[in-house]
């Protein structure tokens, strides 16, 4: 198990990702609890949840003037009913098989990161309720199963489906992303499932995790706006690439990795 100052660089490098590029950066918490803290998966996903879910709600608190609250809420408690499954789910899979999701979600994660497109609302103003509730169960499920906040799915569904401009969705999607994780963790064990959330989490790491990762967002945020956001991105997307390559490589075994 590494030391304090390890676990809390490590979190540091997750909080930085987060707040330099708008986004993304919980997707890279998985990986380093798996390779670099060692942990099993089952155990990595839900102790990612209370990272993931603890830096999202401190930037969205941050920036919650511009952040649209009330349908952020709607958006995540839409979520619920994906979450609370997605958490239930991952326990008839095994860890290589989780992984090799993980990995897959990473190579788009990278693509959607790397792509220039914005995304810009030109409908009438009417949210199509229909692809909300799709959209909202679809991301909490994600969120639930492999333990990563989907920002970049949230952030153009807010936009898409709810008509926000990109300067409420991007806080925004940090609410989401909060509401998504407490329900992944909370549901199963309000229903007498303990065992497939709280009972699971790593909190000894998860705590050093959050500590560099407030530091890291703080210090992040504060960068991100004397850099080139567009480079930012594109760089962390081909990093993403690069690992997501080798978590398929390692759940495969072409990468002779043993993972829990």
């Amino acid at each position: 198990m590494p030391g304090i100052g390890q676990l809390v660089v490590y979190g540091l490098a997750v909080g930085l990702s987060l707040g330099l590029t708008g986004g993304g950066g919980s997707i890279i918490t998985v990986p380093l609890l798996v390779y670099l803290v060692g942990e099993s998966v089952h155990v990595a996903i839900p102790t990612s949840l209370v990272i993931v879910g603890a830096t999202a709600l401190s930037g969205y608190l941050a920036r919650l003037p511009v952040a649209d609250t009330r349908r952020g809420m709607v958006f995540g408690l839409i979520g619920l009913a994906g979450a609370v499954p997605g958490r239930f789910a991952a326990h008839f899979f095994s860890g290589p098989t989780l992984l090799m999701l993980f990995a897959f979600i990473m190579l788009v994660a990278s693509y959607f990161m790397f792509s220039p497109k914005t995304y810009v609302f030109t409908g009438t103003g009417r949210a199509n309720w229909f692809a909300v509730i799709v959209a909202g169960v679809g991301v909490g499920f994600l969120t639930g199963f492999l333990g990563v906040g989907g920002g970049f799915l949230i952030v153009p569904s807010l936009v898409l489906v709810l008509g926000m401009g990109m300067r409420e969705a991007i806080p925004t999607s940090l609410l989401v992303i909060a509401l998504n994780c407490a329900s992944s963790l909370a549901g199963p064990a309000l229903m007498g499932h303990a065992e497939h959330s709280l009972a699971s989490i790593d909190w000894r790491v998860a705590g050093f995790f959050v500590t560099g990762g407030l530091a890291g967002s703080w210090i992040g945020g504060a960068a991100a706006q004397r850099l080139d956001q567009r480079a930012l991105k594109r760089v962390f997307a081909v990093f993403v690439f690069a690992v997501g390559l080798f978590i398929a490589g390692s759940a495969t075994g072409l990468i002779p990795i043993k993972v829990k």
